[in-house]
Parts: C-alpha cells; structure tokens; sequence
C-alpha cells in the first residue's frame, strides 16, 4: 500500500470520493489485517486493531463500496470474511481540480501518519524481536541536491527495488519459510528553500 506519483497503475485512486473515504487511519489498518492474514472478518479485525467489531465492519463496508476489498469464500453462516481485491493502492499527488487537490492532501496525510505510526511502533518494540532482525532492519536519512527529473529517476528506482517482492503478497507459496510480513516504506521529498523552516 503506497503513495504513487505515477499514472496508470494497478489500484490507482482517482476518485475524489475514495480518496476522503480512504483518509482515515483505521480503513489503513483493517487493511492491512487483510493484506497479511489474506481474509479475515471484522471481529478478527477488531482483535488485532485493537478498536470496535462494529467500527471495523463500517469501514469494511465503505472499503467494499470503493471496491477495495471483497466478500471471501466461507464455510460459515455466522461470520463474514473480507478479502482485498487488489494488494496495491496508488494515488497521484498531481491533480488537476481543487476538490481532487484538497482530498489527495487529506489521503496523504492519514497515510504519512499511519506509516510514522507503526515506525514509532516498531521503535518502541524492537528490542523484543530477534536480533537478526533487529540487524536487518534499515533506518537512513540523506540529503542532497537534485533537479526534479534526477528525483524522479531516483523515486522510480527506490520503487523497484521495493516492488521486487511483491508476488509474495498474492501467492503464499512463493514466501520462503523463514519469511515474515516487513514493511517497506519510502520517501523522496524536495526540502523548503530556506533552511529556518527545515524543522517548521
């Protein structure tokens, strides 16, 4: 699940409605309850996020009603599993009216945050988790001067390198038995022109 600057992809974002639908944290992480367990009802939903059965069976509905996610197979009467119907969400920062302008801003904010979230998260617990895992983990920051298509090209690799793995959401089979769910996460962003707002 990402912010994506680049046009016609898979999952893309384009209506305004979505995006507001999409601009709150918890639509983000009942997701990711379906990105990692592959289907999963809103009670289970609500065990992991830690929030109300019934908020995450409302916001499943709305997810549903955008076509994000989906009623999965079940053998069951009583309970109703969701499933994602696309393991990428993109969107484009570039929008060409003031209403897409003003719910692409609000979208990325709830994302920005969600994402900063569960860094802090992973912070706060790591010294709980092996520490080979602790090792392989990246934290990096870097500044430099660029024009804006050298920024590009750099976006555009930074995003390959993080999509190379991304069959393994869609086929269990291919993840190897060691493996476990890691959260990539980028940003490549032009800093103010003056350095006193650097840290406004």
């Amino acid at each position: 699940m990402s912010s994506r600057k680049h046009s016609e992809r898979r999952g893309e974002i384009v209506d305004p409605a979505m995006m507001r639908a999409l601009a709150h944290p918890l639509k983000w992480a009942v997701m990711e309850v379906l990105l990692v367990e592959g289907s999963a009802t809103s009670t289970r939903c609500a065990e992991v996020v830690g929030d109300r059965q019934a908020n995450c069976s409302f916001h499943l509905r709305q997810l549903a009603r955008y076509g994000l996610v989906e009623e999965a197979p079940s053998t069951s009467k009583r309970e109703r599993p969701w499933r994602l119907t696309t393991t990428e969400q993109s969107w484009s920062m570039a929008q060409p009216e003031e209403t897409s302008r003003r719910a692409v801003a609000e979208l990325e904010q709830v994302f920005v945050q969600h994402e900063m979230a569960k860094l802090m998260r992973w912070q706060r617990s790591k010294q709980s988790h092996p520490e080979e895992w602790r090792r392989a983990g990246l934290r990096a920051g870097a500044t430099t001067w660029l024009t804006a298509a050298e920024l590009e090209e750099a976006s555009a690799e930074i995003l390959e390198v993080m999509m190379r793995f991304r069959d393994r959401l869609d086929d269990p089979s291919t993840r190897p038995a060691d493996s476990r769910p890691v959260r990539l996460f980028a940003a490549a962003y032009p800093l103010p022109d003056k350095p006193a707002t650097w840290t406004a």
